[in-house]
């Protein structure tokens, strides 16, 4: 007797240390700023690896556009030179129609010139430059749309990994109280004589098992805060919380109804889609750019034609700009005859890419067909894990109750009230399960339709 009371005492110091270090680790992990989830996308967004290179993209993309517009505007150059002799500057002797003349040395020369050149034509090489480049800017905003879209699906599904965590969290500290609980009624059952000690021993040891999926649930917290933070790439390290009521804890029959009205059948999504997704539409951008190169390469075929004007000074003093400078005009044309084979060889090259670009293009239309199939069926699935989820934590509860009543009555054992509050704890937990994997498919259907693409 006085060794299953020490073994009690023992058991019951243990389940407070836990408890005390479990409420340490539980107000560790929720110390620093709460964070809604928009506000955990807003900062995904501003730091997001991705996104700052597809920006970086469209700038250089802009800078090229401006580039191809300069294609169709005058060239203009000035430059000037200064030259001295520094030998040979004795006076210089000569004869001028019979009469001796003696020069002093000029050692200095001075010039001037510049020069404007506008291109007339040139195969069109110009013309579908400038569409290749502008084509793919409209694909760069493209990649920064969908990289945004990404970044917020990434966050957005994190972050409900971490709610789903945090609420498993919850349902394990709350069976660790209600095990605390049937303890101590086995316990006093002893106490009083009417109770056995293996009823004691064994919810000790039940008691033992819940604390250590309980720790792994504190482990799974910190693990699923990490990657919201590298989601969001910020340091792992920080401590943040997060708001519970961003995203809802119940999903209701009438609120699958009212989505699924929402989005309609998936057959008559599937155009819809293809017009929203934004890698797509990069897709198809950078192809018709491909189709430009195509029409630049094949100017090497056709004759170039330039106009040029300027004007050119020289003297050995700087005076005289009228009597020594000259103003000119001129037109040129460049007919290739034999380039070696250049120009068909650019012609093959450029051909080449579009048909990857147009591959490419194709790999992107099965993959969002894929993601809308997955989606959709993931969002199926879910919806069934609701329905079932919710008819099963009922019965477990009931089940539970009943449980609980029969034991304090003498009417049940304890292994029976045991598996009873296993069943609930296993019901709320795929509960938890169930309602956030539903949200978790509600984000991954509008990230594959498009619906949550960044601006």
């Amino acid at each position: 007797m006085k060794h299953i009371r020490t073994l009690g005492r023992i058991a019951a110091l243990i389940a407070f240390i836990t408890l005390v270090t479990a409420a340490a680790v539980a107000q560790e992990m929720s110390t620093g700023r709460r964070l809604t989830l928009e506000e955990c996308i807003a900062i995904g967004l501003e730091r997001s690896i991705d996104v700052r290179r597809a920006q970086a993209g469209a700038n250089q993309a802009a800078s090229r556009l401006t580039a191809a517009f300069g294609a169709y505007l005058p060239s203009l150059d000035i430059n000037a030179n200064y030259n001295r002799q520094l030998t040979n500057l004795r006076p210089q002797f000569s004869i001028v129609n019979g009469v001796p003349i003696t020069g002093q040395p000029l050692p200095n020369t001075y010039g001037l010139n510049s020069s404007m050149n506008l291109t007339l034509f040139n195969g069109f090489q110009r013309e579908a430059d400038f569409d290749a480049a502008k084509l793919t800017m409209n694909a760069a905003s493209s990649d920064i749309r969908f990289n945004k879209g990404a970044t917020r699906f990434t966050i957005t599904r994190q972050y409900i990994e971490l709610l789903r965590r945090k609420q498993i969290l919850t349902s394990r500290r709350e069976s660790r109280a209600l095990a605390a609980a049937t303890l101590e009624r086995a316990r006093a059952l002893f106490d009083a004589g009417v109770g056995r000690s293996q009823d004691v021993t064994s919810q000790e040891t039940e008691l033992g098992n819940i604390d250590v999926a309980l720790v792994q649930a504190e482990n799974d917290v910190i693990a699923g805060r990490a990657q919201l933070l590298n989601a969001m790439n910020v340091d792992a390290m920080q401590e943040i919380d997060i708001d519970e009521k961003s995203v809802s804890p119940d999903v209701t029959e009438a609120d699958i109804a009212a989505y699924r009205k929402k989005m309609g059948p998936e057959s008559e999504l599937s155009e819809i889609t293809m017009s929203r997704r934004a890698d797509l539409q990069s897709a198809l951008e950078r192809t018709k750019a491909a189709d430009q190169t195509i029409t630049s390469a094949r100017s090497g075929y056709y004759p170039t034609i330039t106009a040029n004007g300027g004007y050119t000074w020289r003297n050995f003093v700087i005076a005289d700009f009228d009597r020594q400078g000259q103003v000119f005009a001129g037109l040129f044309i460049r007919i290739p005859v034999f380039d070696q084979f250049v120009t068909q060889a650019r012609v093959a090259d450029a051909e080449l890419n579009r048909a990857q670009n147009e591959l490419e293009t194709e790999r992107v239309r099965n993959q969002i067909r894929t993601d809308l199939r997955n989606s959709f069926a993931q969002l199926e699935l879910a919806e069934r894990g609701v329905e079932i989820s919710s008819r099963a934590i009922k019965f477990a509860t009931n089940n539970a109750d009943a449980a609980r009543d029969r034991f304090n009555a003498g009417a049940a054992t304890i292994i029976e009230l045991q598996n009873a509050n296993n069943q609930l704890i296993t019901a709320q937990i795929n509960r938890v399960t169930a309602v956030y994997a539903y949200h978790s498919a509600v984000a991954s259907l509008e990230f594959a339709t498009g619906m949550s693409g960044g601006k």
